[in-house]
């Protein structure tokens, strides 16, 4: 019995860290759920800047991307986003090793247009050391209506 005992302590001390990536993709889809709830209440300049990683790449339609948050921080001085609704949602997310992807449906809406644009997105987070999620690579492009 003793020797079953010790072998036992011996598994448990030699085996990895049990990870729950399951809560893990609920945390990640829940940060992208925010940061679209930031986007309509605080605006597109602060929820982009809030959530992106010091590292980020944020892809742009027929333009360079940005690279960095000094960068996107002063790509955002002149935008005024008081007349622009945009709204996501994820559908897909998966995670591993502290790093993340969300994928989803957006809409983009400017005051006085009746026309609403639609597009797909993919989001790569990177886990931060205080364990909340930042972006760190986001882009998307435009589809046919749903």
């Amino acid at each position: 019995m003793k020797k079953l005992f010790f072998f036992f302590i011996i598994l448990v001390s030699c085996s990895a860290p049990v990870r729950n990536d399951a809560l893990l993709k609920e945390e990640l889809i829940k940060t992208d759920k925010d940061f679209c709830q930031m986007n309509m209440d605080k605006g597109m300049k602060a929820a982009f800047i809030f959530y992106a990683a010091d590292e980020v790449i944020k892809m742009r339609d027929g333009r360079f991307p940005i690279f960095g948050k000094t960068d996107l921080i002063k790509n955002f001085e002149t935008f005024t986003d008081n007349h622009i609704h945009m709204t996501w949602a994820p559908v897909k997310a998966d995670v591993s090793d502290g790093i993340g992807y969300t994928f989803g449906k957006w809409q983009f809406r400017i005051d006085g247009r009746d026309t609403i644009d639609y597009g797909v997105y993919v989001t790569i987070w990177k886990r931060q050391s205080n364990g909340s999620w930042k972006y760190v690579l986001d882009g998307g492009n435009g589809t046919p209506k749903p």
